[in-house]
């Protein structure tokens, strides 16, 4: 299903026609439909038939099936062709090979809409996929928009909003409709949504057209979706794009995070930009929210679509006892959530209604008895009186069990509070049960909930993240000089590149790199150093051999003529005895470059996301420390120095231990140059390293390269 797009101006141009189709498309396929015709199975049950009431009362159905007639008061018609004219979509459930010869019915008779429940396609091999494409080839002749195949048919499913719903709706686009069920389920903890889509193997409508429709329905405040692949990158930029317009929050639950790098042959970059750290490169990006399972899908979009926008970072933790508060301290603190301490007049009075022994500067123990003792109003006061400092954004109130009238009455204080409180209230219900008044008091009162610590501190996390992101968001260009005859040249052969191919491709792209010669002779290599008038560094080269200082092909520091002359000949007679079969060029011969922050920069192809930059630590420790960033391209110089920024190793580049500060902006400067460069190349460049790039004081200098190439027109 998933291809890598040409990463260039008219592919980008193509997708966005395709969104601002399915737009107009979707617009019309969402409005409320006068009557549904199932395509198929003719079902007579009451339970079938109740089961149509979710789509609306007012809405009329028929079926198609050859038999005719009528099944419990519901017409069949024979074809669709027969069908009323009130019909405006249709549900197809007929066997695979049925189903083009369907939807051309369906674009003759005037139906644009279809569902297409009908499994059996690509999802089980060849002959599927092939079904698949008529399809595509059908939907496409006859002008009809297509859900599915292999989906539900609850795209039309109506929700209630809960009672005392307060904040927006929720869009939800899903791969999967078992794991989106879940997820719709949390309306019965408070959750509303707009609009639940099952988009199966997406043989026309995708995730990204629904992202963008989402983006653009007013009422719509945040995206959340479940997704296993991407269909077409393009249009997944974009849609994230219109998003983040639109200032709406996606949450992502993406699946597939295992390491793809190593299908790589040679590339150390290959290995470190695996398949979450592109994905999460692109995520960073545009500020899409990951998670990483249902709970905390359903739980963060609900968060996000709770809170107002705008809403700061700063928590103020509420509970019952020591012990809970200290959890919250503890778990907030890991992910980074900003809980400040509570003004000194909020601390005055606090105390004036909570014993002295309990810790109130935040995180607030109120010590349980309070809330037993006390009457509501006093409880009540103490909420306002932390609404009321300037040092909170948000109140998290923690229950963590259901132990009666202390929970009750704890919960009883929320549904007071929260619909007129100044600052909003989130609230975390540990207990696993959920009949009591307390738990019914939570959901009544609207704020958004929690079942662990854990959750919703990282969604709290999430939520100042997102803000930032928000703020901070701007196109990428897709621009990039195209590529010269030579690099063009360069690159019209598979396989790794020889030195002169690498240095016609890299000097082209305004790289800097390690003055060089190639000397073929050991008279040649004394000749070539007596010239160079400085230490140098010499190295085998050989298109055949990837790495050659992990072969022990690389000398350092060679400092006559004489010495020059004999590492020529023992290099080459090395690879020679290890390496028989390799081609030769020669020695290459390089300046010394002087002692700094070793960096790896490279591309590679992700299979999904099409070209990657990488950077991170470099030299012989790259793949042990795994120290990298990694973004899809286009990326500007602002994503390059938040990459470099996200390093470990980052500080070292500032000075660390006294060193003089490292030339960062040269290295920004170097990433960006090779990150058009793969723009430019798009997928004719499948490997490329810049292992070491020195980073110097002054500049930054890739020491050694390699490319490999894939024709595209093999």
């Amino acid at each position: 299903m998933q291809t890598i797009p040409q990463a260039n101006p008219p592919a980008i141009r193509h997708a966005r026609e395709e969104l601002d189709r399915s737009l107009v498309d979707l617009q019309r396929m969402f409005r409320k439909k006068s009557g549904i015709a199932y395509v198929g199975r003719v079902d007579a049950s009451p339970q079938a038939h109740s089961w149509f009431r979710r789509f609306g009362d007012d809405v009329r159905f028929c079926y198609v099936n050859p038999r005719g007639g009528e099944a419990g008061g519901v017409p069949v018609f024979t074809s669709m062709a027969e069908v009323p004219d009130y019909v405006d979509l249709a549900v197809v459930k007929v066997a695979p090979a049925i189903v083009p010869q369907v939807i051309a019915d369906c674009g003759r008779r005037g139906v644009r809409d279809v569902i297409v429940f009908s499994s059996g396609f690509s999802e089980v091999g060849a002959e599927g996929a092939a079904l698949e494409a008529k399809v595509a080839e059908a939907a496409r002749e006859h002008g009809v928009r297509v859900i599915g195949p292999n989906t539900n048919d609850n795209t039309f499913e109506q929700f209630p909003v809960p009672e005392h719903h307060r904040g927006g709706l929720v869009g939800l686009v899903t791969q999967s409709g078992f794991n989106g069920r879940p997820i719709v389920e949390g309306i019965a903890m408070g959750a509303a949504f707009r609009r639940w889509v099952t988009v199966g193997n997406e043989v026309d409508l995708e995730v990204a057209d629904f992202i963008n429709y989402f983006a653009h329905d007013p009422q719509t405040s945040v995206i959340a979706a479940y997704v296993e692949g991407f269909k077409s990158i393009a249009k997944l930029r974009l849609a994230l794009e219109a998003a983040n317009a639109m200032k709406k929050p996606v949450v992502m639950l993406k699946m597939g995070s295992t390491e793809r790098g190593a299908r790589m042959a040679a590339s150390h970059t290959g290995h470190l930009a695996g398949a979450d750290a592109v994905i999460n490169g692109l995520f960073r990006q545009y500020g899409v929210i990951r998670v990483r399972d249902l709970d905390e899908l359903l739980e963060t979009a609900n968060l996000l679509a709770k809170l107002p926008a705008g809403t700061g970072p700063n928590c103020a933790l509420y509970s019952v006892s020591g012990g809970s508060t200290t959890l919250m301290a503890e778990l907030a603190d890991s992910y980074g959530v900003s809980f400040p301490d509570l003004s000194q007049a909020t601390i005055e009075k606090l105390y004036a209604y909570l014993p002295n022994y309990v810790t109130v500067s935040n995180p607030i123990d109120n010590g349980g008895g309070f809330v037993i003792a006390a009457p509501q109003q006093q409880r009540i006061e103490v909420l306002e009186a932390i609404a009321a400092d300037a040092n909170v954004d948000v109140i998290v109130v923690g229950l963590t069990a259901a132990l009666g009238l202390l929970s009750d009455s704890f919960a009883a204080d929320v549904l007071a509070f929260a619909p007129r409180s100044p600052k909003p209230v989130v609230a975390m219900w540990g207990s696993v049960l959920t009949d009591s008044p307390g738990y019914r008091d939570l959901v009544s009162s609207g704020v958004p909930i929690f079942r662990s610590f854990r959750k919703c501190f990282r969604a709290m996390r999430a939520h100042a993240d997102y803000e930032a992101a928000k703020a901070a968001f701007r196109s990428r260009s897709w621009d990039a000089a195209a590529l010269s005859a030579s690099q063009q040249g360069a690159l019209k052969q598979d396989g790794i590149l020889d030195s002169a191919q690498v240095a016609a491709l890299l000097d082209g792209s305004g790289i800097c790199r390690a003055g060089e010669r190639l000397v073929t002779s050991s008279s040649e290599a004394a000749e070539a150093f007596a010239a160079w008038g400085g230490r140098v560094v010499m190295k085998l080269a050989s298109p055949d051999i990837a790495h050659k200082s992990d072969a022990g092909l690389v000398l350092l520091d060679i400092g006559d003529a004489v010495t020059a002359a004999s590492t020529y000949e023992s290099l080459v007679a090395k690879a020679k005895t290890h390496f028989p079969a390799a081609r030769i060029e020669g020695v290459l011969m390089q300046e010394l470059i002087g002692t700094g922050v070793e960096m790896i920069v490279g591309l590679t192809q992700d299979r999904d996301l099409g070209p990657t930059i990488t950077v991170g630590a470099g030299g012989i420790y790259a793949e042990i420390l795994k120290d990298a960033a990694t973004r899809p391209l286009p990326v500007d110089k602002d994503d390059i120095s938040d990459m470099i920024a996200s390093l470990r190793l980052s500080p070292l580049l500032d000075g660390a231990r006294g060193a003089e500060p490292s030339d960062k902006e040269a290295l920004v400067d170097l990433v960006f140059n090779l990150a058009q460069l793969g723009l430019a190349a798009g997928s004719a460049i499948a490997e490329l390293d810049l292992n070491p790039v020195i980073v110097l004081p002054d500049r930054a200098v890739a020491v050694d390269a390699l490319v490999v190439a894939a024709n595209s027109s093999t």
